[in-house]
């Protein structure tokens, strides 16, 4: 191979790679401003990224669709709506306002999939909701693989490269060296600013999942049926226990065992707002029910701090049947003498 064609292979390569960098570079850089942007929208506008896991809503939005959608009043919400909100057992449900009743800061909300063929069997009552703006077909599937274990490790190894290319050094002479990095960082300079802050904005973005659940009526040709409504259970009743003048004591709640079909689940969340702390079932016995929250239980450190303990009753191994309503016992810890100890009420 003569020098003239040695040449021009080199220059072909160069070309290549230089050409490939730049194609990464603006992928890059797309990402970081989409990302960047739905950073700035959920500060400034309250917005917030869903993943739709099922397709009720169809042919309006169907499984793996990505929606924006924005927290708006109980007062600004008409039928019509697509609205996304808490069911009782805690899942989030995206489904169309049928009927909507405003009652002061309020609002009863009745919801529908629009490929399903009746209403949803709870009503909600919300002082806001998170009304659906808009939505992209099938960018549900990128946004959960990207904020998935495989996607992090990749935007991982994407960041490290950008950083590569920003402070990298090539072979040649000084002069040389010092015009290719002018060159890279007036040209390439703001791609690669874009393309980092597109790789944190992905690795941060967490869109969170909603069911637009199915529901549906059928016709039996025989048999015996009979409905049932979990009925909720009267609030607990507080009492101090335990402990040497207050020393690692602890408060009990005991309320009516409501049915024996019937058990209690049960969540202590730190006041105000914070994080929940513990949370389980407990069975009833005979008559009653009783729950004991021990310091051990709350795992708390020395402090006065309030607990909201909250009950709900549910059919057992049936945790889809539950109460339309929870009960809520506010207790506290208290730093008393040597120990700590949980007591009824607040601190």
């Amino acid at each position: 191979m003569n020098l003239g064609q040695r040449y021009f292979d080199a220059v072909v390569q160069m070309a290549s790679a230089r050409w490939w960098r730049e194609v990464i570079l603006t992928i890059g850089a797309v990402l970081g401003v989409v990302c960047l942007l739905l950073a700035v929208a959920s500060i400034a506008f309250d917005v917030r990224p869903l993943v739709f896991r099922s397709g009720s809503m169809a042919p309006t939005i169907n499984t793996g669709d990505l929606a924006i959608s924005r927290t708006v009043d109980a007062a600004d919400l008409t039928k019509g709506d697509i609205v996304s909100v808490k069911a009782n057992d805690g899942s989030r449900v995206t489904h169309r306002i049928v009927e909507v009743n405003h009652r002061g800061g309020s609002a009863q909300l009745t919801l529908k999939g629009d490929d399903n063929q009746v209403v949803d069997a709870q009503t909600y009552v919300v002082a806001s909701a998170e009304r659906v703006l808009f939505h992209v077909p099938k960018a549900g599937y990128v946004v959960s693989w990207l904020t998935g274990p495989i996607g992090l490790f990749l935007l991982g190894i994407y960041a490290a490269f950008l950083f590569m290319v920003l402070f990298g050094r090539g072979r040649g002479d000084r002069t040389k060296r010092a015009q290719d990095g002018a060159r890279r960082t007036t040209m390439t300079g703001p791609a690669l600013v874009l393309a980092v802050a597109g790789v944190v904005g992905a690795g941060t973005l967490r869109a969170e999942p909603t069911w637009a659940a199915w529901t549906d009526s059928g016709t039996a040709s025989g048999g015996m049926f009979a409905t049932h409504t979990v009925t909720s259970q009267l609030t607990p009743v507080c009492t101090n226990e335990g402990g040497l003048l207050g020393i690692l004591g602890y408060a009990r709640l005991t309320w009516a065992h409501v049915d024996p079909r019937y058990e209690y689940f049960w969540a202590a969340v730190q006041n105000p707002d914070g994080p929940q702390l513990a949370s389980g079932t407990v069975q009833g016995s005979g008559s009653s029910v009783t729950l004991a929250i021990q310091t051990s239980l709350l795992n708390l450190g020395l402090g006065n701090q309030n607990v909201d303990i909250t009950v709900r009753a549910r059919l057992k191994n049936s945790p889809g049947w539950t109460a339309s309503s929870t009960t809520t016992t506010r207790v506290h810890t208290a730093a008393l003498l040597v120990g700590l100890s949980v007591r009824c009420g607040s601190a």
